[in-house]
C-alpha cells in the first residue's frame, strides 16, 4: 500500500502522480490527505505522525510537501522495521522517525529510477516512482546510502512542578488548536490555566464540544490522544491568535 499526502489540494498534480504509481505497481494508492497547508512542512510532520499507525506494516508513505524544490535539498527513502517513506528531506520525517527509527536512508539519486528531469516536478519524477519500487522490493538499488536526515526543531511536551510546557502543532479544517500535549497529562482535571503569549485563559477540560455553551472555549482529547482546544461551533485558532509552533503553558 501507498499513502500519499501532499500540500497540492485538487491540483491534476495529485492524479498525475497516481498514474506514474500505478504504471510501476499494482498496490493500492490510499489519499490521507492532500490537504496540506501550502509549504507547511511542520503541519505535514505533525500529521504524518498521528497517522501512520492506523496503516498497515509495510505501507509506503509518500509525502510531497516540497517547498525546496529543485534546490540542494535531497529526496529520500527511509526504511523502518515497520514502514517505509519516501520524502524531501526537509524535516517533515522529524517526528514519525523519532519513533520508527530508520534501518536505511537513501538519497535518491540513481536515475535508472526516475521517470524524468524536471526541476520543479520532483513528486512525479522521482518520489512518486520510487514509491512504487519499494512495493516491488527495490529499495537499496534507488541511490546511495545516508548518515541522517534532516529535522526540524519543536518544543517537546514536558513538565515543571505544576506547569506543562508544550507547543501548538497546527490548526484542523475547524479552526481547532491541536497540541503536542498528551491528554493523559491533564485527564483528571475538570479546567486548567492556558498561556498563550501574555495572555491566560481558563478553560474547562471537558469529553464533547456540545459540553459547553455554543460559543465557548474547551479543552478536550483529540482523536490521537492529544488536548486540543476548541470553540463550540466556533474557531479556537481566531479568538486565540495563535500560530503554528509557539509556545504554549498549560497551568495544572
Amino acid at each position: 500500500m501507498i499513502v500519499f499526502m501532499t500540500d497540492w489540494g485538487s491540483s491534476h498534480y495529485v492524479g498525475i502522480c497516481k498514474g506514474v504509481m500505478r504504471s510501476i505497481t499494482n498496490d493500492e494508492i490510499v489519499d490521507l490527505t492532500h490537504s496540506i497547508t501550502p509549504y507547511n512542512v511542520r503541519e505535514a510532520m505533525y500529521i504524518l505522525d498521528r497517522s501512520a499507525d492506523w496503516f498497515p506494516e509495510k505501507s509506503v508513505f509518500l509525502v510531497v510537501v516540497d517547498y525546496g524544490v529543485g534546490t540542494a535539498r535531497k529526496a529520500i527513502a527511509v526504511e523502518t522495521d515497520k514502514y517505509y517513506f519516501v520524502a524531501p528531506d526537509n524535516g517533515v520525517l522529524t517526528l514519525v522517525l523519532e519513533r520508527y527509527q530508520p534501518k536505511s536512508i537513501i538519497d535518491l539519486v540513481n536515475k535508472k529510477y526516475h521517470l524524468g528531469s524536471s526541476k520543479t516536478f520532483h513528486g512525479r519524477d522521482i518520489f512518486s516512482p520510487a514509491a512504487a519500487y519499494i512495493t516491488k522490493g527495490i529499495f537499496n538499488e534507488l541511490g546511495t546510502r545516508l548518515p541522517n536526515y534532516a529535522t526540524i526543531p519543536y518544543r517537546k511536551a514536558h513538565k515543571s512542578n505544576n506547569v506543562i510546557h508544550g507547543e501548538i502543532a497546527y490548526f484542523d479544517r475547524f479552526g481547532n488548536v491541536e497540541t503536542n500535549i498528551p491528554f493523559s497529562w491533564i485527564v483528571e482535571k475538570d479546567s486548567v490555566n492556558l498561556k498563550i503569549g501574555n495572555k491566560t485563559y481558563q478553560i474547562p477540560v471537558v469529553e464533547t464540544y456540545a459540553d459547553v455553551d455554543e460559543g465557548e472555549l474547551l479543552v478536550h482529547e483529540d482523536s490521537t490522544g492529544y488536548v486540543e482546544i476548541a470553540i463550540n461551533k466556533g474557531i479556537a485558532r481566531e479568538k486565540l491568535r495563535c500560530i503554528e509552533g509557539c509556545e504554549i503553558e498549560v497551568h495544572i
